[in-house]
């Protein structure tokens, strides 16, 4: 130490001198001199403060925490720089080789378990290896990610694996290393939960899977409280869509009873083969965030005293969920924070074994699937999403469709029936003795008349058709005996009009 002091102080001042010198000597040289050595000095000093500067936010959150946790495995000083012996790069996460960390010599490599896990749960990796370099002067461990998915996944480009995608399992996108993310509605997840703030891709995650089981054959019913979300679906002949909440409480009932007639058609069947309960339905709920909240307001406005006090439409969508899959029914249920209550109550969250996170807060993500750990690291790139089933998350870049493409893909397929609303089911839950006494009457799948000129009260009300509000329409037609019957729950507009003359003549 003693040795390397002299040695420094010796060399400043034979600078010190020569500088000296050169000033007598050579005062004009010598100046121009310093003022370019100053010069590359102040350009070094400001280099190196940028570097500092922009390294800063990355060793605070990632290297200086990563450091606190490893440094006692490792054996390494508490008190040594964290830069000094941990080489992570910045940006890491969009990186295939994410760093190295050198292993001080005393490290003997007996368990390797414990700083591969503090590695990737202080990183946020989930799918990287971690490869100790034991050998030699310099040892050292290895962190690499498995390469990551595509940057874009669109429909032009994976049209072909669109077309083998299984009928029950549409294509969701892509994952590490080209792996098709796809999931069985039939022999693996009925129902599926998609979570993700605003611009996280709810819409386009849903849009995806619904053209692709549309296209095969598939029913569908959209409950879209936002009224935007899904104008691709809006004019397909086998799709429902329901915007207004008096409509959506009344599709719910009428999916429940709908559930209760296929239940029964599999528990009456004898064959072998498997029951034919009807195409496949989807049922797409935009927003359950704010769609729960209006359901329970609408049918607290609605109902008498005779009536239930819990809403039947919540009560259909629960039963909707336990029976799904055995009757072809499945729900894709969107919310940007699918809480309890945005889900109709705790049980019904059980219901998705398949859940979609895009651009999910820690907390969103221990809620939904805390049996999931290290928690990924959330990400702004468009289309990215962690698909979780079976406690394993993958992380995957979404399928892309237009609204034409999506629209188009869907009719270009085996055409169903178009799904259809069957009766005015707003006032009573559905049952299993309703839905046997219902059944001969009522055709496999729904039956909906489009364009006619018979109208549900919701429409007869948004179309103008008398000049009354759809819930002040049904508190008329549970209150007053001389309201038309109407057929299997839509009147003609001449009745209705006809019945409202009478009320206001009287």
């Amino acid at each position: 130490m003693l040795q390397s002091i002299l040695s420094q102080k010796i060399v400043v001042k034979a600078v010190g001198g020569a500088v000296g010198l050169g000033l007598l000597a050579f005062p004009d040289e010598t100046s121009l001199g310093l003022a370019g050595a100053g010069a590359a000095g102040i350009v070094y000093a400001g280099y190196w403060a940028t570097d500092w500067l922009i390294e800063f936010p990355h060793r605070w959150k990632w290297i200086s925490p990563l450091h606190s946790a490893l440094c006692g495995p490792l054996g390494v000083n508490e008190n040594a720089a964290p830069g000094s012996y941990i080489k992570i790069r910045r940006n890491y996460m969009k990186r295939e080789e994410v760093g190295k960390i050198l292993l001080p010599p005393q490290y003997t490599g007996i368990d390797q378990t414990t700083p591969t896990h503090i590695v990737k749960a202080k990183l946020g990796l989930t799918d990287a290896s971690v490869s100790f370099r034991m050998a030699g002067r310099k040892p050292h461990l290895v962190v690499r990610q498995t390469p990551r998915p595509p940057g874009k996944v669109m429909f032009g480009s994976y049209k072909s694996q669109v077309v083998a995608a299984k009928e029950s399992a549409p294509l969701i996108g892509i994952g590490p290393q080209g792996k098709q993310v796809q999931v069985d509605l039939d022999a693996e997840s009925p129902h599926i939960l998609v979570s993700a703030s605003t611009g996280g891709g709810k819409s386009v995650i849903t849009r995806t899977m619904s053209c692709q089981m549309l296209h095969n054959g598939a029913q569908m019913v959209v409950l879209d409280y936002k009224r935007h979300s899904h104008r691709w679906a809006r004019a397909l002949d086998s799709v429902h869509y329901c915007k207004d909440i008096a409509d959506i409480h009344d599709a719910l009932v009428a999916l429940g009873r709908e559930g209760h007639r296929r239940n029964k058609i599999v528990d009456d069947w004898e064959g072998d083969d498997e029951p034919d309960v009807g195409p496949r339905m989807i049922v797409l709920l935009e927003e359950s965030n704010s769609t729960m909240a209006k359901l329970k307001k609408h049918w607290m406005a609605v109902r008498t005293k005779e009536d239930p006090k819990a809403s039947p439409a919540l009560e259909a969508l629960g039963e909707v969920l336990f029976m799904g899959r055995a009757v072809k029914m499945h729900v894709l249920l969107v919310a940007q924070s699918a809480t309890a209550a945005a889900l109709g109550g705790p049980e019904y969250r059980e219901c998705f074994a398949t859940r979609i996170l895009a651009r999910y807060t820690q907390n969103a993500w221990r809620m939904l699937v805390p049996e999931v750990h290290p928690i990924p690291r959330s990400t702004r790139h468009t289309g990215r999403a962690q698909v979780v089933l079976g406690g394993v998350a993958t992380e995957t870049q979404v399928l892309f469709m237009t609204d034409q493409e999506a629209s188009e893909w869907a009719v270009s397929g085996v055409q169903a029936p178009p799904p259809s609303l069957s009766r005015d089911t707003h006032r009573t839950p559905p049952t299993r003795e309703d839905a046997r006494d219902s059944h001969a009457d009522v055709t496999p799948g729904l039956v909906l008349i489009k364009g006619g000129k018979t109208y549900n009260l919701a429409e007869a009300s948004r179309e103008e058709i008398i000049p009354m509000t759809a819930d002040a329409l049904r508190q008329a037609k549970r209150r007053d005996p001389r309201f038309p019957e109407g057929s299997g729950g839509r009147w003609t507009a001449e009745e209705l009009q006809e019945w409202y003359r009478d009320r206001q003549s009287s």
